[in-house]
């Protein structure tokens, strides 16, 4: 039997207990990121007994967590949602007694439960761990409903893909693994005078310089932004864990572009960047992004993830997309999203409204 417990405490909620590669996204200190504003963050810990090999109960075992966002809505409602989430031990669903209906029914019913003392409309997740048994579509769609394709575009919302590039292996193999064009744009930045700098604390001194030039990508790009304090939270939060690094471009002692990376696991994450619209000709953001590969390696990260890129269900990237891939790697590609619906006339209610706004 399969229990879902909530947990407050940070020292119980490992989740690099399950997964090296879990995303950032359920790590604690995202849930930190919505807490500073103001969202309620809860947390809980998936726990099945261990049995003998006759059968018997012998003690319990964590199979897996997830932390779960409150968002407002207007009239007083509320979603809630698990952002690519939850993650679990992919061997330890529907082994030794379990079977995947017996988690998805257990897993259904505490969201109602939470939903209900959250007053949300639904409960949306995408899982982690897409191609696990528990998480084939025929299980998933027994008890929750498939969002529908223009439900994706929201700033609160995950990528279903992303792009990921393992960097567990020799520079020069890297550089060979990329497309010739790229390569060549690297060194044109070197050979041009591209400065590229390393910045691990004083982060607030380049704040207003990140958020201009975030302002002017999602611009050229048509991309929305959060509020400008989301952005300085998350800065100020990641000094005090010491989980990230900028990677500044410069040319004649002018920033072009500042790139914040984001460490967890095995992975660093390329969460955040802005550039400006002068001096393309430079090439000065494959450089960044290749200096920033480099430091990640040089802490011995194994997985370099670019963030999201369009697919099937999301084309509002056009050539950020094309730009990353140019570096080599591979599609990761999270499941569909589900929700569970409680209030059945303001869920309608909400998806009219994100058709039109779409």
């Amino acid at each position: 039997m399969i229990e879902i417990r909530e947990i407050a405490n940070k020292t119980e909620y490992n989740l690099l207990l399950i997964s090296k590669q879990a995303p950032f996204t359920q790590a604690w200190f995202y849930g930190e990121w919505q807490e500073m504003m103001g969202r309620k963050v809860r947390r809980f810990e998936i726990i099945r007994p261990r049995r003998t090999s006759l059968g018997l109960e012998k003690d319990s075992e964590i199979i897996g967590f997830f932390q779960i966002i409150k968002y407002p809505l207007s009239f007083g409602q509320n979603l809630l949602y698990i952002p690519h989430g939850p993650v679990l031990r992919i061997h330890q669903i529907g082994g030794r007694g379990e079977t995947d209906d017996s988690f998805l029914k257990e897993f259904q019913d505490k969201l109602f439960e939470i939903a209900k003392e959250e007053n949300a409309i639904f409960v949306r997740f995408d899982l982690h761990f897409h191609n696990s048994n528990y998480g084939s579509k025929e299980n998933l769609d027994k008890y929750f409903k498939k969002v529908p394709n223009y439900a994706y575009y929201s700033v609160y919302f995950q990528p279903k893909y992303e792009w990921v590039l393992n960097i567990d292996k020799p520079e020069g193999e890297l550089l060979n693994s990329m497309q010739p064009k790229n390569r060549y744009n690297i060194r044109l930045a070197e050979n041009k005078g591209v400065a590229i700098e390393i910045i691990e604390n004083n982060f607030e001194k380049y704040f207003e310089d990140f958020y201009s030039l975030m302002e002017r990508t999602a611009k050229r790009n048509s991309f929305k932004l959060h509020p400008k304090v989301y952005y300085k939270n998350i800065l100020e939060n990641c000094k005090k864990n010491k989980n990230v690094f900028l990677v500044l471009a410069e040319y004649n002692d002018k920033i072009l572009s500042i790139n914040i990376i984001l460490l967890f696991g095995e992975t660093a994450y390329f969460v955040f960047g802005g550039s400006s619209g002068e001096y393309k000709n430079l090439m000065f953001s494959h450089l960044a992004q290749w200096e920033s590969i480099k430091e990640a390696k040089r802490r011995e990260f194994r997985i370099y993830n670019f963030g999201g890129i369009d697919g099937e269900e999301q084309k509002n990237l056009g050539g950020i997309s094309f730009f990353k891939k140019r570096f080599g790697g591979q599609l990761l590609e999270y499941s569909d999203s589900y929700d569970l619906v409680i209030k059945s006339f303001w869920y309608r209610l909400y998806n009219l409204r994100k058709r039109y706004w779409r």
